[in-house]
């Protein structure tokens, strides 16, 4: 009777042992992964403060203003430089210039309108497109002429 008991109780204690070595294996080799990481962390920690100072450097207003007086040909602004928003061209003015007496556009091989190698002007700031209605027709685009 204690014989089958003994042997049940050596395969426990064996397999504990081995369910432990497994263990201990496993956690080993999550300390060598976390060693492993915190090196990678502390690693881009000490880059990451080498970076900051090498921007510090580079940015300096000092620093730049010499390198644009050395590589760069700028002179100060003049007065006559400066003008006012009403001495800018229409944008309307600038989309008639290329037309001929039918309305339509001179047809280029670039697809340039006035030859200058622009269609039309930059989109104007603040213009939202408005929604059709149902049913109604959507235009793209318009060369300002009627259709």
């Amino acid at each position: 009777m204690r014989w089958p008991i003994t042997v049940v109780v050596l395969l426990l204690v064996l397999a504990v042992s081995l369910g432990l070595y497994r263990l201990e294996s496993e956690v080993q080799h999550l300390e060598r992964d976390l060693a492993s990481a915190t090196a990678k962390v502390e690693d881009n920690r000490r880059n990451s403060r080498i970076l900051a100072a090498e921007l510090s450097f580079l940015s300096q207003p000092s620093r730049l203003q010499a390198l644009a007086q050395r590589h760069l040909a700028l002179r100060p602004m003049a007065v006559t430089q400066v003008g006012t928003l009403a001495s800018l061209p229409l944008k309307a003015k600038a989309a008639t210039d290329g037309k001929d007496a039918g309305g339509k556009a001179d047809a280029e091989p670039g697809g340039a309108a006035n030859g200058d190698g622009a269609a039309k002007g930059p989109p104007v700031p603040g213009w939202k497109p408005v929604k059709p209605r149902r049913g109604e027709r959507i235009v793209l685009a318009s060369s300002g002429g009627r259709q």
